[in-house]
């Protein structure tokens, strides 16, 4: 019966306080949208850096008298080693043709293809570093038919370093944003609480315990992070549509994005109304 009758409470006090709503939500769906942006770029960073990492390899170039499939059965049994794929020649100069399309003359000087069969050899993640990458290619210049190899291991570790301090300060970023969420949240239901602290205070007069005046500022909260999640989900959507034209294609999960914004909408809304109302209460 109490909560029926704080939550009435609480759609009483949001129509009787109409404009300071309105104003509280447009903040927190704003706040909320930068959060959510800020996860848009977050997400599609770490879908580079797993692309990024994906193609760290070791090219093999062979000779011409090498036995491709003695070779390539080798390799494969060389703990690391996650793949070996196997580049002819002419497979070889067509791809150069291709990323070399508006100066493909550059390659008639040649009579004939210059470029070696190779292999193109993919590692496993706990591999994909310098000393993997020289520990694999060591073992592969052992074997008959390998000419040279070829590889970035320090590339690859500085690549490592920056995308590690990059998740560090995306995470630092990312918990400085959730507080700031919270925090306006607080401030607005705050506003909303003083504006009724006579009311309040009548209620405490009269036995109304704290649980039952909490309720209906925490239905507030959650009316505000619900509808705001749902204004910051279409904000979101919006930019992701006009950042396709700049960018290309984004990786943008819609319902993971909807149910994020929503849920944390309502999280948030519940601490930011449960600190406003604990703090004033006491």
């Amino acid at each position: 019966m109490s909560l029926r009758i704080g939550v009435r409470e609480g759609f009483r006090t949001i129509t009787r306080n109409a404009s300071l709503f309105v104003l509280s939500l447009l903040v927190a769906a704003i706040s909320l949208f930068l959060l959510a942006l800020f996860s848009l770029v977050t997400v599609n960073l770490y879908k580079s850096i797993e692309l990024l990492d994906e193609k760290i390899e070791i090219i093999v170039f062979l000779e011409r008298t090498a036995n491709i499939d003695g070779l390539q059965e080798n390799i494969e049994k060389i703990n690391g080693v996650d793949q070996v794929i196997y580049v002819s020649s002419e497979q070889a100069l067509a791809d150069l043709k291709t990323e070399l399309e508006d100066t493909e003359e550059i390659l008639n000087v040649f009579e004939e293809n210059p470029l070696p069969a190779s292999f193109r050899v993919k590692l496993k993640s706990s591999f994909r570093n310098a000393q993997g990458l020289q520990e694999i290619s060591g073992k592969i210049m052992l074997l008959s038919g390998v000419d040279e190899t070829l590889y970035g291991g320090e590339l690859v570790d500085q690549l490592k370093r920056v995308t590690r301090v990059i998740v560090m300060f995306d995470f630092a970023l990312l918990i400085i944003i959730i507080f700031s969420v919270i925090f306006v949240i607080f401030q607005t239901i705050k506003l909303t609480i003083f504006a009724r602290s006579t009311e309040i205070e009548i209620m405490k007069l009269v036995g109304a315990s704290n649980g039952f005046i909490a309720v209906p500022f925490t239905f507030e909260g959650i009316v505000q992070g619900f509808v705001g999640g749902i204004i910051a989900f279409l904000l979101t959507l919006v930019t992701y549509h006009v950042a396709g034209f700049f960018f290309g294609d984004l990786y943008f999960p819609h319902w993971w994005f909807l149910l994020g914004t929503i849920a944390g909408g309502v999280f948030f809304g519940i601490i930011g109304s449960g600190i406003a109302v604990r703090r004033f209460l006491k």
